[in-house]
């Protein structure tokens, strides 16, 4: 995160929004990432190796729990480096809940297009059956929030970082 503060403030600014930052507790931490994040939206300088601060900040301005943005968070670093998105195979009543909740995070929010080709084409499953799948999984997580919420976090990721 402090590298996108260097991107965005002088050091004058930046001593002192780290200090709000350090001083801050987590919901208020979340609201400064938030912040953060909108002020990136106006940024026209490129962001090297701070992408994973760029995602956690971009998750922060949905402005949901604390808890559950970590969750997502957590969810899309295991996968958007090595994804695979077979759920729906024999091998599916061996994968961990975790794995199927992450997988149709990631599947939907970032391979939407790619998810609706393969059904029409070859009679995979649909993007709902997937979006019902991570729904339930979240729940039986203990991420009732986010099962509730899971096509406004697909839909809210897909637009904030996605170019479709």
């Amino acid at each position: 995160m402090y590298g996108l503060i260097q991107t965005l403030y002088s050091s004058e600014n930046q001593q002192a929004f780290e200090r709000l930052y350090i001083d801050s507790e987590p919901k208020e931490q979340m609201l400064l990432r938030s912040t953060l994040a909108e002020a990136l939206k106006d940024c026209p300088k490129f962001l090297p190796s701070h992408g994973s601060d760029w995602i956690l900040c971009t998750l922060a301005s949905y402005n949901k729990p604390p808890d559950d943005t970590m969750r997502v968070y957590q969810g899309i670093m295991k996968n958007l480096d090595n994804f695979s998105f077979g759920i729906l195979t024999d091998d599916i009543k061996w994968r961990e809940m975790n794995e199927v909740a992450n997988s149709c995070l990631v599947g939907l929010s970032f391979f939407r297009k790619y998810i609706e080709l393969k059904h029409k084409r070859k009679a995979l499953p649909s993007p709902e059956y997937y979006s019902q799948a991570g729904a339930v999984a979240f729940s039986r997580l203990g991420f009732e929030d986010i099962g509730e919420n899971f096509s406004g976090w697909i839909n809210f990721i897909s637009k904030e970082m996605t170019n479709d």
